[in-house]
């Protein structure tokens, strides 16, 4: 059933792609007399959606194949399988119609407006201005200075640093009470039994 599922997957993304490309070529129709050069631009883009929509196409009908040989290996666990498979087949088949009429229409469009830039039916938009760059120029000086100062050791440079962070002195001596001869500290008050 994993591969039925991909083969449904992939013509659900099959149907996206082929309604996106017809959205897009719906969209440049309009915008043809304006901005020829961009409608072509995105009638090509359109296309390219059309070729990966084909693409899927055909890995849902090889997964639709393996679905129908594990079928056939196994009969007994393939109870209800048949009429999903004979469903997902003919839908197959509807988005194979629907991507061939799409695909049609948007060529047509495309060489239609390929045609007239050609022609000189279109004109062409002007180039749009280049908005400009901001280049930030590397500026040696700074890290000539940081390399001069830097010290070679890590411990030459961890060590200012640790000194720095330090908020309050060592003490110069610490008093540390004295062992006791058994090894134990002395009890700390004495104690009572009842």
């Amino acid at each position: 059933m994993r591969s039925f599922r991909r083969a449904q997957r992939e013509l659900d993304a099959c149907v996206a792609l082929i309604d996106s490309s017809l959205r897009t070529a719906a969209a440049s129709e309009h915008s043809v007399h304006g901005r020829p050069i961009r409608t072509s631009r995105d009638l090509h883009q359109a296309t390219s959606q059309l070729a990966d929509a084909s693409g899927r196409l055909g890995r849902a009908a090889s997964a639709l194949a393996r679905t129908n040989e594990y079928m056939a290996r196994e009969p007994e666990r393939a109870v209800g399988a048949p009429a999903l498979i004979i469903s997902e087949t003919e839908r197959w088949v509807d988005v194979a119609a629907y991507l061939q009429e799409a695909a049609g229409g948007v060529f047509a469009l495309q060489e239609n407006v390929l045609g007239a830039l050609e022609s000189g039916e279109l004109v062409p938009e002007p180039e749009p201005e280049r908005r400009p760059r901001i280049v930030l120029v590397p500026r040696p000086a700074p890290v000539r200075a940081f390399l001069r100062l830097r010290l070679p050791r890590v411990i030459e440079r961890i060590t200012p640093i640790l000194r720095r962070r330090r908020r309050t002195p060592r003490p110069a001596a610490l008093r540390v009470p004295r062992r006791s001869v058994l090894g134990r500290a002395p009890p700390l008050s004495p104690v009572r039994r009842f």
